[in-house]
């Protein structure tokens, strides 16, 4: 088997893909790795044993050996690194958001669209096993249809901003950052989501922070369901079952989480799970949820299939985002756009 070449830039969520290169039977592996931290670059080479390490992703993008281009970059930048890495004939696996305007989405949609490479939108949370079990129940009709579903990005994010200063700097809008988990969460679930009506605050917890990031959304879906998205960011000590946390009351029963209770069933009981991939030892961030989307790739490549979430799938995200922002500004509901 011809294995796929990967290329990625950006160390930090990035280093995850190192994880790759521990198993030789897979699909893809990883070749090549841009980041401007020479420790990063030393460790990919000496422990993962990556062949050329750089500090300039335009070295990395010049490469024949490398197929796919990993994008795990600040947010603002991840607009000028995708369409390089589309213009240089390589696939992409971008991670959220895919940008905060729709400007920028709509000049990606169209590069994508152009080149027919493929472009996988690396939502962390669809792979999650409670999120993944509770769309797989959703699926079944164990619960009906939805009238009403909410998640939350709640999350201590003080030391986030000490090891990553440029969310602070730039800043980082949050309601982007973590929103798109929980905004792609919900659309996955009930479809495109149509109108949004949000507050939000600084909430004086994250040092030197100079933007909201405490948000509320409430939503409408076009099936005419509503939702709720927390986005919470300067929270203090969060309780894990907070964060990423999905509730879902459907017309025949109700999830919370790994729980479900169904019409004319008494006892709750706990949904079935997957056991996550094996990935070898951990290495920080979203390593676990970020390997199946690059073993995906490989396959997507050469079945000649769409990828799933796809570049849409990020644009819907922002999309929602844009929204939120501008019932902000109005003090009114404000139409999502969705015609990508």
């Amino acid at each position: 088997m011809n294995r796929i070449g990967l290329g990625i830039i950006g160390l930090g969520v990035g280093k995850g893909a190192l994880l790759l290169n521990r198993d030789p039977d897979t699909p893809i592996e990883v070749r090549a790795v841009a980041d401007l931290d020479p420790a990063r670059l030393e460790l990919a080479s000496s422990e993962h044993g990556v062949g050329f390490t750089t500090a300039d992703y335009n070295e990395l993008l010049a490469r024949s050996d490398v197929d796919v281009v990993g994008i795990f970059t600040p947010d603002h930048l991840h607009t000028e690194h995708v369409i390089a890495a589309l213009n240089a004939g390589k696939h992409v696996v971008c991670t959220k958001p895919l940008t905060t305007n729709l400007e920028d989405c709509d000049r990606m949609v169209g590069l994508v669209r152009k080149t027919g490479l493929k472009f996988v939108m690396a939502q962390t949370w669809r792979v999650l096993p409670k999120v993944a079990a509770a769309k797989k129940a959703l699926d079944e009709g164990q619960i009906g249809r939805i009238n009403l579903i909410e998640t939350g990005y709640i999350h201590d994010m003080r030391s986030h901003m000490e090891r990553t200063p440029w969310r602070v700097t730039v800043p980082q809008e949050l309601l982007f950052g973590g929103g798109a988990h929980a905004y792609d969460c919900l659309r996955w679930f009930a479809g495109n989501i149509v109108e949004v009506s949000a507050f939000a605050r600084n909430s004086e917890v994250l040092s030197g922070y100079p933007i909201e990031d405490i948000w509320i959304l409430n939503l409408k879906f076009a099936s005419g369901a509503l939702g709720r998205v927390l986005v919470i960011c300067g929270f203090v000590n969060s309780f894990l079952d907070l964060h990423q946390h999905v509730r879902i009351y459907g017309t025949k029963g109700t999830i919370n989480g790994l729980d479900i209770a169904v019409e004319a069933t008494p006892e709750h009981r706990t949904l079935d799970t997957l056991p996550r991939e094996s990935v070898g030892p951990r290495i920080e961030g979203h390593a676990i949820e970020l390997v199946p989307y690059f073993r995906k790739m490989a396959q997507w490549i050469e079945n000649d299939e769409s990828p799933e979430p796809n570049i849409i799938d990020g644009a819907h995200a922002v999309a929602v985002g844009v929204a939120a922002k501008e019932s902000l500004n109005s003090g009114r509901a404000e139409k999502v756009r969705n015609d990508f």
